[in-house]
């Protein structure tokens, strides 16, 4: 089936907190995405929710069957616990944190049992189980409404701060899980960009306060904005400029370059067990909570995470905005007794009632801020790199904050006192939805995105004609027509910060070095400079490998037997084409990560 047969797209929002998914019927209403009825599905196993946005959690069998997924698998395994039934089970949650290449591992994913968080095999087994229940429970409610699998196209979102190898393996883990292998239909959708397009297409189109809700004009030409994606793990900062006409058809090419990092509010959560708690218990009593009372210790982080949600904020005299009131989290009776005497006297003394703890309006935005400055200091960074590469007056209009993290009244109070003065800051009703809704548009027509920046200079090991007294002797090779060679040169395929269309093919040729050569093992290499000259000087790291079948060449003189490389950089995932000028064939080749 290719991708324009499809009478379904369907997209999984597979986030670090939360996970959902939502689809839409392909028809001649839902075309135009004025009128697109998107479906949302909030009945999970085990409970009915509000949003449609079920946890990133898995409880498994040491055997590797699914016990339960979601807020399920959170609740059985406190369950376990508490009943002292938890030998053989493995727990995680927002084990998404650890398929980003180069990751920290020290907070997330939280991992409960036999289940290692530093054991990324096994973390990746649980990423495609848990995947397999997401795919199920959708095909099951896609098919109540009499379509097949076969008719469905596939998105899942990805963050923009993700490199090549970290896509290919969630790519990789998807078709594990039952995705189809066809990349025109299991597509990967990149979470600021379908964002972008939820804040243009669902919003109103007019709004007014210091953080709007107004539509995100994106059909207007030369439109600029920034997307601050504020998840549970990561925090992804894009910026675009519109190109089209007004109407339904929208343009986007992406300006300045991703940006983010691990700053979501799953860190802030971190925060509060590592050092509230910890000062309040004591680092050993904490140690021995998280160890036997976790199912204790899920209802404290609850409450805060609710609290984070919600406090209430007020400005001083000097328009400073501050947090209202203090933060009280009450201590189950349970780890109320296990507190020292002493400690249960300082905290009683501290609150003015027992089991309770009380967090200062200091402390709080002490909490936040932890996360938030670094948020503040990464959009800056962006809005730099607009200003260098586009020109001063290029300065974006809009700031759009979306994500689970936006719904924070802290984090917009500080996005609008640092950036409200220079621009409009944009918020949805419901920030939290904004990916997944987007990235239904983005599978319904994926070509509204029309170029990229490049994140890296890419290129791969070749050899090109040695040049004395810049190359070394030890690089120096002569090939089989006595041309003297500089081998591993880096070939460079494109350069970092190019704008690349999504449809352009960027070619490169390579020539066999040997007559009776007949494949060509090409190593993939990338670089933060913009003109390396070895794959392995400093910057430079090999990322994968792809091998080119060379034998209907074999024969020819070598200089008859050049071979194009067509690497489209563009597109939300790499692609490499092969060309043969002498027969006029083109064939798709895949690339092995290193990773995968």
């Amino acid at each position: 089936m290719g991708s324009d047969e499809a009478k379904v797209v369907a997209a999984v929002d597979f986030g670090t907190h939360g996970t959902g998914f939502a689809w839409t019927v392909r028809t001649p209403l839902n075309d135009d995405p004025r009128t697109r009825r998107v479906q949302f599905f909030t009945r999970f196993p085990g409970r009915q929710l509000e949003r449609p946005k079920n946890l990133t959690a898995i409880l498994v069998t040491d055997g590797g069957d699914t016990v339960a997924w979601g807020h399920e698998a959170r609740a059985r395994w406190a369950e376990a616990l508490a009943k002292g039934e938890s030998e053989g089970l493995g727990y995680a949650y927002a084990f998404k944190a650890a398929l980003k290449s180069g990751g920290s591992m020290a907070d997330l994913p939280v991992t409960g049992g036999f289940v290692d968080r530093a054991d990324r095999g096994l973390i990746r087994r649980l990423v495609t189980a848990y995947l397999k229940e997401i795919r199920e429970l959708a095909t099951a409610e896609i098919k109540r409404m009499t379509y097949t699998e076969r008719e469905v196209r596939w998105c899942i979102t990805v963050p923009a701060i993700w490199d090549d190898e970290d896509k290919a393996v969630l790519r990789r883990l998807a078709v594990d899980a039952g995705f189809p292998a066809d990349p025109e239909r299991l597509l990967l959708a990149i979470e600021p960009e379908a964002a972008a397009l939820y804040c243009h297409l669902r919003m109103p189109d007019a709004a007014s306060g210091p953080l709007e809700r107004a539509r995100l004009p994106l059909h207007l030409d030369g439109f600029r904005s920034v997307v601050v994606d504020c998840g549970g793990g990561t925090v992804d900062i894009t910026a675009y400029e519109s190109h089209g006409d007004a109407g339904p058809s929208i343009a986007l090419r992406e300006i300045g370059l991703a940006t983010g990092g691990w700053l979501g509010s799953e860190y802030v959560n971190r925060a509060f067990l590592d050092k509230t708690l910890a000062d309040r218990f004591g680092p050993g009593v904490l140690k021995r909570i998280e160890r036997d009372h976790p199912g204790e210790l899920l209802k404290l982080s609850g409450q805060w995470e609710q609290a984070k949600a919600t406090v209430e904020l007020d400005r001083d005299a000097d328009s400073v905005t501050h947090v209202l009131d203090p933060v009280r989290i009450e201590v189950p009776a349970s780890l109320w007794d296990l507190l020292d005497e002493p400690v249960r006297a300082r905290l009683t003394r501290d609150a003015g009632l027992p089991r309770q703890i009380v967090l200062s309006p200091d402390e709080v935005e002490g909490l936040f801020d932890e996360r938030v400055d670094g948020i503040l200091d990464k959009v800056e960074e962006q809005l730099a790199t607009i200003g260098r590469t586009c020109g001063t007056d290029a300065d974006p209009e809009t700031l759009v904050l979306v994500g689970g993290f936006a719904r924070s009244p802290w984090l917009r109070e500080r996005m609008r006192a640092r950036f409200g003065e220079r621009h409009r800051i944009l918020v949805p009703p419901d920030p939290a939805l904004a990916v997944l809704e987007g990235a239904v548009h983005f599978a319904y027509r994926p070509d509204v995105f029309v170029s990229r920046q490049a994140k890296y200079t890419y290129g791969f090991e070749t050899a090109k004609p040695f040049e004395e007294g810049v190359d070394s002797t030890m690089r120096m090779y002569r090939d089989d027509e006595g041309d003297l060679l500089c081998v591993g040169r880096f070939g460079v395929a494109v350069r970092r910060m190019d704008s690349v269309r999504v449809n352009d093919a960027h070619p490169f040729q390579i020539v066999p070095v040997r007559e009776d050569q007949d494949e060509l093992d090409v190593r993939l290499y990338r670089s933060a400079k913009a003109d390396p000259r070895y794959v392995d000087e400093d910057g430079c790291e090999e990322i994968g490998r792809l091998t080119v079948d060379l034998s209907g060449t074999v024969g020819r003189p070598l200089r008859e037997r050049p071979i194009m490389l067509l690497f489209y950089f563009g597109a939300a995932e790499l692609r490499v084409e092969v060309f043969d000028p002498a027969t006029e064939e083109t064939s798709r080749v895949s690339v092995d990560f290193d990773r995968v």
